[in-house]
C-alpha cells in the first residue's frame, strides 16, 4: 500500500526557509547525496503548496519531479504549466491526497511548503516524516511545525548522517 510521506529540510532551528522564503541556505547541500534519488524512486505522485510551486518556477525547476503533482492553490497560476500533469487544486486535502493515491500505487510525496506540512500532520494524513536537519541556525523565517491541538506521538525508525553534518530523521506516525 503507498504512503503518505513528509519529505523536507528544515535549519536546526525547525526553519523550512528564511525571510521573505529565502531557501539560499539549502544551495551549499545540493551535491551531498542524501538518498533523495532513492527517496524519488518511490514516489507516484506529489501535492505540495502554491508558495513552494513558485519558489520551484523561480529556480526553474518546475519541471523536476517528473510525477503528477497537486498544487494547492486558491488562484489560478499566472501563466499555464508547461505539464498536464500539473494541477491547481482548491479541493480539500483529503480528496486531493485520495485522488493522488487513485494515480499510483507509488507514495505520494507531500512536498511542502509548512502551511501544507502542518495541514496534513494536523489532520492525521502523514504515514511517515523524513526531515533533513541542515546544521544551520536561520533565527527568523518560516516555522515548519505550528501550534498543533495536542501531542502527536511519533516513532523513530532511522537516523542517517551525511556529508557537511546533515542529519536525517525517519519518523512514522506512533
Amino acid at each position: 500500500m503507498n504512503k503518505t510521506i513528509l519529505y523536507i529540510a528544515t535549519s536546526l532551528d525547525g526553519l523550512v526557509a528564511g525571510k521573505n522564503d529565502d531557501i539560499s541556505w539549502l544551495f551549499r547541500y545540493n551535491d551531498v547525496d542524501y538518498g533523495y534519488n532513492q527517496f524519488f524512486s518511490k514516489i507516484g505522485a506529489i501535492i505540495q503548496g502554491r508558495r513552494a510551486y513558485d519558489i520551484e518556477e523561480q529556480h526553474g525547476w518546475e519541471n523536476a519531479h517528473p510525477v503528477p503533482t497537486f498544487v494547492l492553490s486558491h488562484d489560478p497560476p499566472d501563466r499555464r504549466p508547461q505539464r498536464e500533469d500539473i494541477v491547481f487544486t482548491a479541493e480539500d486535502i483529503a480528496e486531493v491526497l485520495k485522488k493522488a493515491k487513485q494515480l499510483t500505487s507509488k507514495d505520494v510525496w507531500i512536498e511542502g511548503g509548512a502551511n501544507v506540512a502542518q495541514q496534513f500532520l494536523k489532520r492525521g494524513l502523514l504515514d511517515e516524516i523524513v526531515l533533513s536537519v541542515v546544521p544551520v541556525i536561520l533565527g527568523d523565517g518560516i516555522r515548519l511545525f505550528g501550534t498543533t491541538d495536542g501531542p502527536i506521538e511519533l516513532s523513530l525508525l532511522d537516523v542517517k548522517r551525511y556529508e557537511k553534518g546533515l542529519v536525517q530523521l525517519i519518523y512514522e506516525r506512533g
